[in-house]
């Protein structure tokens, strides 16, 4: 299995604006970065999560051209917002791509994305919508996914084998996080050091971390409050934050 981190940004990118850097050297390209989106490859299936407001961008840097199937965490602008880039592939492989969301996002995707789904006027569907189950299989492929706060609102992880992506995470539900023991790959969203009242901290990362001990765990959705060697100088072996264009096999 390959995963290539498109975007490691959270929802304002990083830097914020021109001359706002907040803590980051902007020597270091690995600081620069767009808004958060994976792509898997395995088992000759491409599957991207998240679409995000860079996906054109996201996907010619990263070169691809084919997309099987988007899987969706939950419903905020950074994380669905590059939906019409979504065109681009269909046309270019003449096939409608299944987009895979939960049931609390259906209306409102549907209904301002009409024309993506079902077509309007003079364009034609170029993506369908699925529930999104517990778990289903895709092309030999076990997926599955289960719920974890955010806030005021819920977000979903996704294990797909040993790799698990929780981007938007504050806290787990009931005994979930046991569904993310034995990892060789963790991609976990950390938006800032300190608590945000929708997105755990550092150090509560670290304590989940510790507990789940994967093999190794990479933070995205950073904000530029967080520099990328600052934060590799405050982490534990194995844990390391990631960057746009950033390809981990396993």
């Amino acid at each position: 299995m390959k995963i290539q981190i498109l975007g490691s940004g959270g929802s304002f990118g990083s830097p914020l604006a021109w001359n706002h850097n907040g803590n980051i050297d902007i020597k270091n390209k690995k600081n620069f970065r767009t808004r958060s989106s994976i792509l898997i490859n395995i088992k000759n299936t491409t599957i991207l999560i998240d679409t995000s407001p860079d996906l054109r961008q996201q996907l010619y840097n990263s070169q691809c051209t084919d997309i099987d199937l988007v899987l969706f965490t939950h419903n905020h602008a950074d994380h669905t917002s590059g939906l019409p880039d979504m065109r681009a592939i269909s046309l270019i492989n003449k096939k409608i791509i299944p987009a895979y969301m939960p049931e609390d996002m259906i209306s409102y995707i549907s209904n301002h994305y009409k024309y993506i789904f079902f077509g309007e006027k003079d364009y034609s569907p170029f993506m369908k919508i699925n529930k999104l189950e517990k778990e289903f299989i895709y092309n030999d492929i076990k997926i599955n996914s289960f719920k974890h706060n955010h806030g005021t609102i819920d977000v979903n992880s996704f294990r797909i084998g040993n790799f698990a992506y929780s981007t938007d995470l504050k806290k787990f539900y009931n005994n979930d996080i046991e569904k993310l023991k034995n990892l060789d790959l963790w991609i976990v969203g950390l938006l800032r050091y300190d608590p945000h009242p929708s997105h755990a901290g550092l150090n509560e990362i670290l304590d989940y971390v510790k507990y789940l001990k994967p093999k190794k765990t990479i933070f995205t959705h950073m904000t530029a409050l967080i520099d990328e060697k600052s934060l590799l100088d405050l982490c534990p072996q194995n844990v390391f934050p990631g960057y746009d264009g950033l390809v981990i096999e396993i």
